[in-house]
């Protein structure tokens, strides 16, 4: 007997699900979405399926906690993509990026000399043409991505690593951050050097895409992972939140910045 193709959940029976969990009829769902009952109607039978854009709309009109989201991928059979394992994919499609670092200023928005000092630490047999390559290549992401995307950034980091360095290095790495904040696309947070950090022990990113997905990830020995289990996303958020309320607000952290010069 042949075999039945594997088909892929329904997304219009999960949106009618949550629909129906939280309590809404179509009119209310209507009203909180600001889609057209018809719309939605067809969505719940099948007959169209949203964008992923509005299918956020829908789980946040429902309190779905992403669930609605997730369903939507399964359905559609829209997981990561292959330019999303990119970082500098990533980066070139993103309206906003959210970067956390407890040991360094993010490598995205590091100044020419810094970016030295760091490949140097990290490859101290290397020579110094291949230490020039690397700082070149990274320090020139941020200038790219400034007339290309122009992401709106947000780089959370600690106080402590960057006013202990040489006073060269450290002139060099926070004039470049004041440059870039004046332009009015960067915003930092400081963590004081008192606040211990003990949620997080490697950098991590989110990637905010036009079509409203965040996508998250993180460096580790084999390089920047995309977060892909269920959660990861919702974790990194959180934990991007939690430390912003552990920094220096922006005002205070431009004025700490500048008063190390």
């Amino acid at each position: 007997m042949a075999e039945h193709p594997l088909e892929l959940p329904s997304f219009g029976a999960a949106l009618r699900a949550e629909r129906r969990n939280a309590g809404f009829t179509l009119r209310r769902l209507a009203s909180a979405s600001h889609f057209a009952v018809s719309t939605l109607s067809r969505w719940e039978n099948d007959k169209t399926t949203p964008v992923r854009a509005d299918v956020v709309k829908l789980d946040e009109a429902l309190g779905a906690n992403r669930r609605l989201v997730s369903e939507w991928e399964s359905a559609t059979g829209t997981g990561f993509p292959p330019w999303m394992r990119s970082p500098g994919a990533r980066e070139e499609r993103a309206v906003a990026i959210d970067t956390v670092s407890v040991n360094l200023v993010p490598g995205l928005i590091q100044s020419p000399m810094y970016a030295r000092a760091v490949f140097r630490a990290f490859h101290p047999r290397a020579d110094d043409s291949e230490i020039e390559r690397l700082a070149q290549l990274r320090v020139s992401r941020y200038e790219s991505l400034t007339s290309r995307n122009d992401p709106l950034v947000t780089a959370v980091f600690p106080l402590g690593p960057l006013r202990h360095l040489p006073q060269d290095l450290k002139e060099d790495q926070v004039k470049h951050l004041l440059r870039h904040l004046e332009r009015g696309r960067l915003i930092a947070y400081l963590i004081p050097e008192t606040t211990p950090i003990l949620a997080v022990s490697s950098s991590a990113q989110l990637y905010h895409l036009p079509d409203g997905m965040t996508v998250a990830s993180s460096d580790h020995v084999r390089g920047n992972v995309v977060l892909e289990k269920p959660g990861d996303t919702e974790a990194i958020e959180c934990l991007v939140r939690d430390l912003i309320g552990l920094a220096s607000p922006r005002g205070e952290s431009v004025s700490l910045l500048e008063g190390t010069l």
